[in-house]
Formats: C-alpha cells, sequence, structure tokens
C-alpha cells in the first residue's frame, strides 16, 4: 500500500521533476508504493522516507515485518554527495490509536532494526498470540527523527472493508506463434462496506502476477506502472449496483522452441486503500501519462505530511488465485 515523506523547509522555489518506485512495505513485493522526487533550490538536501501499512484480509498471507525506507537525496549543488544515499541512525515511532480512545502502552511501535546492506529500517509487528499491530480502522501516526535533528510526521487510517460476490475469470488466447499467449483477467467484487462519506466514498486498486513457476520473476506486477492503459485504481464512480469490474490484458512471450510452463498461476491482489493513497497515485498516474510533454498542464501532488511532502497510505488486501489454461 503506499507513503512518502519528504523533507523540506520555507523556501522559495521548488517543484517536482519525476517519480521512481520505493520497494518496501507489510511485506516485500506486493505494495511497491510510488515516492515523489524532488529539487529544491535552497536545502542542499531532504528527508525521504517510505512506508506503506497493509493488512491481508487472510492472515496467512501477513508476514511479521513492517519495513521502511529512509533515504536523504543529494543536494542539487555542492560538495556534500552526488548521489541519494541510505540514511542510517534515525528514530521511527508508529502510534496507533484506536477509535475513540487515546493509545495504551501496547500501541506504539519503536524498535527497528536496520539492514545497512539495504537501507532498510524492520520491526516486529505481529505479536507472541499472532495478531497483528495493523488493524483495521486504526489511525496510525508516524514520526520520524533524522540524525541531524530533522523530523516529519503524517498518520494514516487502515480502511475496514467486508466484501462478496468475488468472482475472477481468466481467458487466455493463442496466436499464431507457438510461443505468444495473450492473458485476459476480469475481476468483480462487492463492497459490503458502503461509503464512509464524502472524503471515503471507496477507492481500490488491483494487482495482478504470475506465480507458481520458476520461468517467471514472481515478485514483478504485470500492471505496476501508473501510466499504464487501464490503469489499476478503481474508485465507487465506476460501480454498477454497488458490484465492481476490474479488467486488464497482458500479451506473455518466450523463446523460440520453449513451451509454456505447465504450473503458472495468476495471482490478482485486490485492495481497498486509503483516500490519500488514491489522490497521490491517481496523479502519480497523471504525471507518467504525459510522458514528459512539456506542453501539457503541470500535476499537482496531493501531500498528507507535516513539515515535508508525500503521501502516507494504508490498505485492506485480499488475494484471488488461478490456474493459466495455456
Amino acid at each position: 500500500m503506499f507513503l512518502m515523506l519528504s523533507f523540506t523547509a520555507p523556501r522559495s522555489f521548488a517543484f517536482v521533476i519525476r517519480t521512481g518506485y520505493l520497494v518496501l512495505g507489510l511485506f516485500l513485493g506486493s505494495c511497491r508504493p510510488q515516492f515523489l522526487d524532488t529539487v529544491d533550490l535552497e536545502l542542499p538536501s531532504k528527508l525521504v522516507v517510505g512506508c506503506n501499512l497493509v493488512l491481508e484480509s487472510d492472515p496467512i498471507f501477513q508476514n511479521d515485518s513492517l519495513f521502511l525506507k529512509l533515504n536523504q537525496s543529494a543536494p542539487l549543488f555542492g560538495q556534500q554527495a552526488n548521489s541519494d544515499s541510505g540514511l542510517a541512525g534515525a528514530t521511527l515511532r508508529l502510534v496507533r490509536q484506536r477509535p475513540g480512545l487515546v493509545p495504551g502502552p501496547d500501541d506504539t511501535l519503536s524498535v527497528f532494526g536496520f539492514d545497512e546492506l539495504r537501507s532498510v529500517y524492520g520491526a516486529k509487528v505481529r505479536r507472541n498470540d499472532g495478531s497483528s499491530f495493523v488493524q483495521e480502522g486504526f489511525t496510525y501516526h508516524l514520526s520520524v527523527r533524522s540524525a541531524d535533528g530533522r523530523s516529519v510526521e503524517s498518520s494514516t487510517t487502515v480502511p475496514v472493508w467486508r466484501f462478496s460476490d468475488t468472482t475472477m475469470q481468466v481467458l487466455v488466447q493463442g496466436s499464431p506463434s507457438t510461443w505468444t499467449r495473450s492473458v485476459q483477467i476480469r475481476v468483480q467484487w462487492r463492497d459490503l462496506t458502503g461509503a464512509n462519506g464524502s472524503q471515503d466514498p471507496g477507492y481500490y486498486r488491483v494487482n495482478y502476477r504470475i506465480t507458481g513457476n520458476p520461468w517467471f520473476d514472481e515478485d514483478r506486477w504485470l500492471n505496476d506502472h501508473m501510466g499504464w492503459y487501464p490503469n489499476q485504481l478503481v474508485n465507487v464512480g465506476t460501480a454498477v449496483n454497488g458490484l465492481f469490474t476490474w479488467q486488464d490484458r497482458v500479451d506473455l512471450s518466450m523463446m523460440p522452441g520453449d513451451t509454456m510452463p505447465s504450473n503458472g498461476r495468476l495471482e490478482v491482489a485486490i485492495q481497498r486503500i486509503s483516500p490519500e493513497l488514491f489522490r497521490y497515485l491517481r496523479a502519480v498516474g497523471q504525471q507518467d501519462a504525459q510522458d514528459g510533454n512539456p506542453f501539457s498542464e503541470p500535476t499537482v501532488i496531493p501531500s498528507n505530511i507535516s513539515n515535508g511532502l508525500g503521501c502516507f497510505g494504508s490498505c485492506v488486501q485480499f488475494r484471488l488465485s488461478k490456474p493459466l489454461p495455456w
């Protein structure tokens, strides 16, 4: 699901130049949050924090660690650094708040280990009794303080989601070449939660990938680029009588002489995402769709970060899986 924090200070001129990918999350390989890169003409560098709170509707899939990526961006001018670098020595604090209650002694997560090789901070989120630190309907407050005293803060509320009538159709069509297949996917679901209000009427993201065979890169989601068509974001305006529909197609090719793997499965992840995450990802997709056109209207990237720039989001995820009928 997905967050980026960028520390900034009062300045006269700053602008967004591009977007990228940040690999982190409650479990690696399923969140793929995007983050912003900015150019600041006054600050020598800025603090960039990446985090995504993801709660699996089926706890079997949920791992026991939360990963956060901290970076210090390279300054535009000066001799300090010529590339982005990991930010060691930071202090992280994640506090959860139950609806209508103040945080208690067990609602703070502050013990994070640091992986120097990947510049990733990790913390255990699954308790000894099997419960997860991440829960539906809880609000999470994140604060990060770098070793040099800079700090950023943000909050997100994990959506509450109940669904039914979930179906998944997979159609595989051949081509004159025996090494190419066109895979068509159609997914439907009904949201029983209903609209939570004007600020959160219901936002979703759908991703899909091939699993079960080493021929495919199982960490690669086949629609992981926000600017591609169709976009993987779905909102309440696309529902018909409460039933949501998402579909896509991907063409798969192999080397001549190879055969399609027999054990391949198609996995689809449906995510009920927080409003700030939806608005951020939609803006990222609009920016990517401009494809560097200098005459296009600039895209305003929304921010929900205190003392910084970026987006802290969350989601509840449900998965479907079917064999690929080659």
